[in-house]
């Protein structure tokens, strides 16, 4: 199940970051945030728990320079303007929007229910756990997805 979610998930991920923040992206493999330069990055972590057939988490790394630029696509706003609940709001929404639609289009005999997508602290992630790395145009952000 968990291949089949994480499947669903990076399609989610493409679709969203294209059509909602006007940023295509590429899978780029498997990494920690140490190997692929994230550990260094003024950087925003969030993170969304589901339970149904299958429950876990998902969750998302990316600069803050890069979620004000999402930010900045998604609401309109320069980026002068934006605020940090801007930006920690834009990464929340996007959170739930990738996990929503992939959840959505994932067979279960449970129906998935979302949590409300929180910003977490770094020390969550640990220094040795492989994350999924997504190229941008501006730079890279990782996902990690967690299953039970």
């Amino acid at each position: 199940m968990r291949k089949t979610l994480m499947k669903a998930m990076m399609t989610s991920i493409s679709e969203v970051m294209e059509t909602m923040f006007f940023l295509p992206v590429e899978f780029d493999g498997e990494s920690t945030l140490i190997e692929c330069g994230l550990s260094k990055k003024n950087k925003i972590i969030c993170q969304l728990a589901f339970t149904g057939d299958t429950s876990g988490s998902l969750a998302i790394v990316a600069p803050k320079g890069l979620v004000a630029e999402m930010a900045e696509n998604f609401i309109g706003e320069a980026k002068e303007m934006l605020t940090d609940e801007h930006i920690s709001g834009t990464l929340t929404e996007m959170l739930n929007m990738v996990c929503g639609n992939a959840l959505s289009k994932t067979e279960s005999n449970v129906p998935f229910e979302l949590s409300i997508p929180k910003i977490i602290d770094e020390s969550a992630i640990q220094e040795n756990e492989k994350l999924t790395i997504i190229e941008t145009t501006i730079s890279k952000m990782a996902i990690l997805l967690k299953t039970d």
